[in-house]
């Protein structure tokens, strides 16, 4: 039996052994463990961003209408309120995140500008010493389009130098890979948490683009090799065998 890593295992482990003091994340070597031994049941950040994917893939996927009405949150410990506008509410693994109307039309006009395409396609390719997998959330013909949901300002570095894009393009056997950033300005996840109505929600342009390049295919097995030489020094590539596909 071959391990079969996830793609955003590798990514989590090329953060961990490149990052420097001029990234704009910090990952330990247990962040990296845990996504190979635990299972991640989200947090705010993630189920907000698979409300947002859930309209971009579905259209019209299920949901409850909200009333407008009041937030209320504290601030310097004392108990603060603002309007919130009226919005739809979506069910994320339990939990109710609820945007605003124009976030969900920009999402709606996101799916509009790719009317062909395909959505949430799970490939799994043999690289030889383990299988690789990874869902892609839009196939555009020849092209790959990534959605993230970001709560700050991005740095394009750190997709540019993402494994993710390489991986993919080899997975898919695709030239071109975009990602497309979306912005919740000014979220703050103690005062919103899954209710993020009336927060300015603005995609980043251009987006960020990476094509293949002579050589990628390489550097991915380079990677990949580095990976399971961790993984069997760690002791941890029983965790690995034991995922099963879907």
């Amino acid at each position: 039996m071959k391990p079969l890593i996830r793609v955003t295992q590798l990514e989590a482990f090329r953060k961990y052994i490149e990052q420097s003091d001029y990234a704009s994340y910090e990952i330990t070597e247990q962040s990296v463990i845990d996504s190979i031994t635990g299972v991640f049941t989200g947090n705010f950040y993630t189920k907000i961003g698979k409300a947002f994917h859930k309209i971009i893939e579905e259209g019209a996927p299920k949901c409850e209408k909200v009333d407008a009405g009041e937030r209320t949150f504290l601030y310097y410990s004392k108990e603060q309120k603002e309007p919130v506008p009226c919005g739809r509410s979506f069910d994320i693994e339990g939990d109710k995140v609820i945007m605003d109307i124009p976030q969900c039309k920009t999402a709606l006009a996101y799916r509009g500008e790719y009317p062909n395409a395909f959505h949430e396609i799970r490939l799994y390719k043999d690289f030889g010493d383990a299988i690789i997998t990874g869902c892609a959330d839009v196939i555009d013909g020849i092209e790959i389009r990534d959605i993230k949901t970001k709560y700050s300002h991005p740095t394009d570095a750190d997709y540019i130098n993402s494994c993710q894009w390489r991986f993919y393009l080899q997975l898919f056997n695709a030239d071109v890979f975009h990602f497309d950033l979306f912005v919740f300005e000014g979220y703050d996840k103690e005062k919103h948490g899954y209710d993020v109505r009336g927060i300015p929600l603005k995609r980043y342009e251009p987006a960020i683009t990476c094509y293949r390049y002579d050589g990628m295919e390489q550097d991915n097995y380079n990677l990949l090799y580095l990976f399971l030489e961790w993984v069997e020094h760690r002791d941890l590539t029983k965790y690995l065998l034991k995922e099963t596909i879907e």
